[in-house]
């Protein structure tokens, strides 16, 4: 009987078969590091096989409803500091909570369109794609209407639309934060002083009371950019 008859008797491994010692505490260290880092960019994996169904699940949904029945008036406030239907403000709000759904890393954060975004949207659009300038007047006792297309400051060879522009604007900030993301790039908001946040705070929010001066006021008024806004606006 030879030592390949020996080992098939007592159902052993096969010395060729046999895996190195601590392999399998290798292998296990493997596959932790591997699931850690999907978990990392998939957050919902860690937290979700630990929610408390009986004890968080009526508490969230108080809360949901809480911040639905904010989000609506205020998307649609958001969409109108844009220039565009206030419907868009609406599909923005409600998508960007439910991805954050899977890919956030905190409970306590506030997703969705804000107004400085807003209004640097709303400046893109007014640039490239301008509203059409509508002229109505009465004549014999009939209204009539005339309007005339405004061209934006650069010509793309093709015809589109406020919300074609808006659209590309939107997927390509997405791309590049899904790359900023990919990198780990938000180490670099470590770097900006409680200062220069201060600074763009207070002026996003003069800006955007200046902004709606003219609907409050009631008033058309022309646009204007630079130090002296405000001079021109009185």
């Amino acid at each position: 009987m030879n030592q390949e008859q020996i080992e098939a008797l007592h159902e052993r491994i096969p010395a060729k078969e046999r895996l190195p010692p601590f392999s399998n505490i290798e292998k296990g260290k493997k596959q932790s590091k591997i699931l850690k880092k999907i978990k990392s960019f998939l957050p919902f994996l860690d937290w979700l096989p630990k929610y408390k169904w009986k004890e968080d699940l009526k508490y969230d949904i108080i809360a949901g409803l809480t911040v639905g029945i904010m989000v609506v008036p205020q998307g649609m406030a958001y969409a109108s500091l844009a220039g565009i239907p206030p419907v868009y403000g609406l599909y923005a709000s409600f998508f960007a909570p439910i991805i954050y759904t899977f890919f956030g890393t905190s409970k306590h954060i506030s997703v969705g369109i804000f107004a400085v975004g807003s209004m640097m949207v709303g400046n893109v659009k007014l640039r490239f794609a301008p509203d059409d300038i509508v002229k109505t007047w009465h004549e014999n006792g009939t209204l009539r209407k005339e309007v005339s297309r405004v061209l934006g400051e650069v010509d793309f060879g093709f015809e589109y639309n406020a919300m074609d522009l808006l659209s590309s604007l939107t997927l390509t900030v997405g791309i590049v934060q899904i790359i900023m993301a990919i990198f780990r790039l938000g180490f670099i908001t470590t770097y900006m002083t409680d200062q220069l946040l201060s600074g763009f705070t207070t002026g996003s929010a003069c800006h955007v009371f200046m902004s709606q001066l003219n609907k409050i006021l009631g008033v058309r008024m022309p646009r204007h950019s630079g130090v002296d806004a405000c001079g021109n606006f009185s």
